[in-house]
């Protein structure tokens, strides 16, 4: 009797292991550009395109595709998704393409870190700050700190929006003494970056690229005040 109720319930449950094993949820995920990698909950899978198989322990999973020129993005892909495929579109990273950084070839990797405007010998004190304010006041609109006694200049952010990215863009200068007692000022050009639909200041993160249209700052920098009259 125990026999025959054993056979009877494997009966029951074969076909409904059977179904459930031919009947997992699939999804087909495709990317553009078709170069992009997928990662699938921090794997990295394929390029282009892959098939995710939901098991019955799994909801979702976290889809992030990335390629050379492009925008980052996360996804959250859902089990209950009725669509059997679905298409991320990156789009292109202009703020990237607008900037240069340590990583480019021949690239300065300027952002955020401090480097050196030795003056040129024969400047007074005096004129090196009128060139130093001349600049700052040329390329942003607000300075927040401008302490001739300490040596200290500070200007606000400095914004440029893109389609999909915000990037702000501040510089300060402070007095440097070196051994040699030349006149010298340390210089940084901070760079930050956020998503568009993240509003408010907290959402900028540190950008390690400085925008092309901050290059002749540097110049200026050199040959103004490090350079020739």
């Amino acid at each position: 009797m125990a026999r025959s109720i054993s056979v009877f319930v494997a009966m029951l449950i074969l076909p409904l292991m059977t179904c459930w094993a031919f009947g997992a949820k699939k999804i087909t995920i495709n990317v553009l550009p078709e170069t992009a990698k997928i990662y699938v909950d921090g794997a990295m899978v394929a390029n282009g395109q892959y098939t995710v198989k939901f098991d019955r322990k799994t909801d979702f999973y976290i889809i992030k595709v990335e390629a050379p020129g492009y925008i980052t993005r996360t996804y959250r892909l859902n089990k209950n998704n009725p669509k059997n495929t679905v298409l991320y579109t990156l789009p292109e990273d202009e703020a990237e393409m607008a900037s240069s950084g340590g990583s480019d070839d021949g690239g300065l990797d300027l952002a955020g870190r401090w480097f050196d405007v030795t003056c040129r010998k024969g400047l007074s004190e005096d004129v090196v700050w009128k060139r130093l304010m001349n600049i700052a006041t040329q390329y942003f609109d607000n300075v927040e700190v401008r302490d001739k006694a300490a040596g200290w200049i500070k200007t606000g952010w400095s914004t440029t929006k893109f389609t999909n990215q915000t990037v702000r863009t501040r510089m300060e200068v402070r007095i440097s003494f070196t051994e040699e007692n030349d006149l010298t000022y340390r210089v940084r050009i901070s760079s930050e970056i956020k998503d568009n639909d993240c509003r408010g200041s907290q959402c900028y993160m540190r950008y390690d690229r400085v925008l092309h249209r901050f290059d002749p700052l540097v110049q200026e920098l050199q040959t103004s005040v490090g350079g020739g009259e």
